[in-house]
């Protein structure tokens, strides 16, 4: 029997498969356009950056199933990497690291180049503005169920969603810090006090509160310029002196408070020493004129925020300071029983009367030398 050929081909055959095949290109390119429609509504969801990748990995997965989706950030949006692997790799029969061509492409590109022998193929979008980069791993039979147009729109819009991410990340971060020091201002402490409060396997939980000495002195005599300069620094010294875990913020003024966790008194009063003898070692220069400054601190500790609320934390480390004030400055005082004496050592002294006394605690505070 003669098989046809394409020329016995009848014309209506050919029409009827041109026609089909137009019907499908159509319904494929409404659906993906629906569903970018329904990825953005997602995604602009949220301008929480990892939330993004989140929503934006679940989403892709419901409209085509991946084996895996890695999203590399740019510093300046965290710089985080962050991977959604949804599907079981061993349902697919094979390994995707065994075979995992990776197929680059921009809007520009027509369509990737692959080896058609590889079970998995991966896309690799860059992101505009150097903001990072995307890599999903499909099974080949996946492939044909999408345009290259269709994921190069999906990265162009995520990137515009990142962008806006970025953008309040920025906005949020201003509002959290103080533009002069670049530490955490008061409001943004105060709350993050009360959520480190509530976490009892942080305990043992110590506070300082620190104040310059004579700090309007500076502003009186070279101006508010050299003050401006000398909390700048200050600010400084404090970023390079404590844990990146530690909670340093601006108080008010020339007042600065510090949360030190998992961290009893004893070895917060040794903190406090080094900082000072920091402070001791700086020379503030402003034009052309030099001088020194103190700080006075003020220490308190909780092993339990049940049995000594934050509130209460907190004025005891003013007491604290206010009685290193008192003193004569330029020294850290815990409150209220524990001393540490020039070499280093932890003494309890005997039990006084007066403001620094506490129900069942032998509570004098005791001046640190230098």
């Amino acid at each position: 029997m003669k098989s046809l050929t394409k020329e016995d081909t009848p014309q209506w055959v050919e029409e009827s498969e041109s026609g089909h095949h137009r019907e499908t290109e159509l319904q494929r390119r409404l659906n993906e356009a629906l569903f970018i429609g329904k990825f953005m509504g997602a995604i602009n969801a949220s301008l929480d950056t990892n939330d993004v990748c989140a929503i934006a990995a679940r989403v892709l997965y419901e409209h085509i199933p991946y084996h895996r989706i890695v999203f590399f950030l740019s510093p300046e949006l965290n710089g985080s990497t962050l991977t959604f692997s949804p599907a079981q790799t061993e349902q697919s029969g094979g390994n995707p690291a065994d075979a995992d061509p990776v197929c680059n492409f921009d809007a520009g590109d027509p369509a990737p180049s692959c080896n058609d022998n590889a079970r998995f193929r991966r896309y690799s979008f860059e992101l505009p503005e150097e903001m990072g980069s995307i890599e999903v791993l499909f099974h080949k039979r996946a492939v044909s169920r999408f345009s290259v147009q269709f994921l190069t729109s999906i990265a162009e819009n995520f990137a515009c969603v990142l962008r806006n991410s970025l953008e309040y990340g920025k906005v949020k971060e201003l509002a959290m810090r103080d533009s002069l020091t670049g530490l955490f201002n008061r409001r943004v402490f105060d709350e993050m006090l009360g959520l480190e409060g509530e976490r009892q396997k942080l305990m043992p939980l110590s506070m300082l509160l620190i104040d310059l000495d004579d700090f309007k002195q500076v502003n009186d005599t070279f101006g508010h310029t050299a003050g401006d300069h000398v909390l700048a620094t200050f600010g400084r010294i404090l970023r390079e002196s404590f844990r990146g875990a530690d909670l340093v913020a601006r108080y008010g003024g020339e007042e600065f408070a510090v949360i030190l966790t998992t961290t009893p008194a004893s070895k917060a009063g040794e903190i406090a020493q080094r900082l000072r003898t920091r402070l001791d070692s700086t020379t503030f220069a402003f034009d052309g004129r030099h001088f020194k400054l103190t700080a006075s601190i003020g220490i308190a500790c909780t092993f339990d925020t049940a049995t000594t609320p934050i509130c209460n934390l907190i004025q005891q480390a003013d007491n604290a300071l206010y009685r290193a004030k008192m003193e004569g400055k330029d020294r850290a005082v815990i409150y209220p029983a524990e001393k540490i004496d020039s070499a280093g050592k932890i003494e309890t002294e005997k039990k006084k009367t007066g403001p620094w006394r506490q129900t069942g605690e032998m509570v004098c505070a005791m001046m640190l030398p230098l």
